[in-house]
C-alpha cells in the first residue's frame, strides 16, 4: 500500500470524471463556425447559381441565398460563442480542483511521514 500513489489514482479518477463533459463543448466551439462556414459557401452557390439562370433579372432570386449565407454565419457564430463561456468556467473550476487536490495530498503526505518519523523515536 502506497499513500501516495493511492491518493493521485484516485485524483486522476476524480479529474476524469469531472472532464467528462468537456470535449463536447469543446467540439461544440469548434465545430459550430465550420458549420457556419460550410452554410455560407452553399448560400452563395445557390446565389450564384440563381445569378446564372436567370441572369440581373430579378436579384430578388439572389437574395434568398445571401440570407442563407448570413444566418448560418451568424448562428454557428452565436453557438461559439455562447458555448465558450461555460467551457472555460469549468475549465478553470477542473483546474482549481486539480491544484486543491494536489495541495491537500501533498500536505497529508508530509503530515503523515512527520507521524511516522515521530512515532519511530
Amino acid at each position: 500500500y502506497d499513500m501516495s500513489k493511492a491518493m493521485e489514482s484516485e485524483a486522476q479518477h476524480l479529474l476524469k470524471k469531472m472532464s467528462q463533459f468537456m470535449t463536447v463543448l469543446d467540439t461544440m466551439i469548434t465545430v459550430a463556425p465550420l458549420l457556419g462556414i460550410l452554410g455560407t459557401v452553399i448560400g452563395i452557390i445557390s446565389s450564384f447559381k440563381m445569378l446564372g439562370s436567370s441572369g440581373m433579372a430579378d436579384p430578388k432570386l439572389v437574395t434568398g441565398g445571401i440570407a442563407q449565407a448570413l444566418i448560418t454565419t451568424a448562428a454557428g457564430l452565436t453557438i461559439s460563442i455562447i458555448t465558450v463561456f461555460p467551457y472555460n468556467y469549468f475549465k478553470s473550476r477542473i483546474e482549481n480542483a486539480a491544484h486543491l487536490m494536489e495541495k491537500y495530498a501533498t500536505r497529508l503526505e508530509v503530515g503523515y511521514r512527520k507521524a511516522m518519523v515521530e512515532g519511530k523515536q
